[in-house]
């Protein structure tokens, strides 16, 4: 059974929250404000949190949370940032019928060999930085996160494996493999950061030009951080996108 929190009330409309690699909450700064109208759902994924004992692979995930959609009895609306956000293609593609809407944001769906090799090689090279107390205090101050939350993020990034890292890095997970995505028939949402990569704002534009029901906005003086650094806009977004949601 995947490990999960909720924030809200289980009769409205549920929102299942796809977190990025190893930050559990990607979308803490949405806790308390979309909750008043929506059930948040954030479960964790495999290799991360307090799902840290397995490896991270898209394949488990994916099988995890097509299992858990199916289990809420309702169609729910799909929310992911980052890794997060690449696991709503293959759902969404294979598992429709559990969903209602998407958001993607900030997804890595087109992706070099060379890229791919460059982040795990980086990754790699700084395993004692991932590890270190004062560092993730610091990233998880600049994430906004408060002091419940830091602690738990320092707890899961000191369990997490570095396999699970690099597996959420090489995850296989590509828009080029997923024809029937042109076919997906709900209303979607892809967004980015007009300073992200280049491999990211390509897919983002992909992802609405290969499906008609996709739309996508790239946001000035965003990064690879909409949901904590720009959570008053996002949140506006998201409420705005559920009204199209059925």
């Amino acid at each position: 059974m995947i490990y999960y929190e909720k924030y809200g009330n289980d009769l409205n409309p549920v929102i299942l929250c796809l977190h990025g690699s190893n930050f559990v909450h990607s979308f803490s700064k949405q806790y308390d404000q979309l909750s008043k109208n929506y059930c948040l759902i954030i479960p964790h994924l495999p290799g991360f949190g307090r799902n840290s004992q397995v490896t991270f692979s898209a394949e488990l995930a994916v099988s995890q949370l097509a299992e858990f959609a199916e289990s809420l009895g309702k169609k729910v609306t799909l929310m992911g940032f980052s890794l997060g956000a690449q696991l709503c293609l293959p759902l969404i593609c294979d598992h429709e019928d559990y969903f209602n809407g998407a958001i993607m944001v900030s997804p890595w769906l087109i992706k070099s060999i060379h890229e791919v090799e460059k982040l795990m090689k980086i990754q790699s090279d700084n395993e004692k930085m991932a590890k270190n107390k004062l560092m993730i205090g610091i990233n998880s101050f600049v994430m906004g996160l408060d002091k419940g939350e830091r602690q738990e993020h320092e707890e899961y990034c000191k369990n997490v494996s570095m396999n699970s890292i690099l597996a959420s890095i090489d995850n296989g997970l590509q828009l080029d493999d997923y024809p029937s995505y042109d076919q997906v028939e709900i209303p979607m949402l892809a967004l980015c950061g007009i300073k992200e990569t280049l491999d990211i704002r390509k897919s983002v534009r992909d992802l609405a030009r290969r499906n008609p029901n996709c739309e996508y906005d790239m946001w000035d003086g965003a990064a690879h951080n909409i949901p904590f650094k720009f959570a008053s806009r996002f949140n506006k977004t998201v409420e705005e996108f559920m009204i199209k949601v059925k």
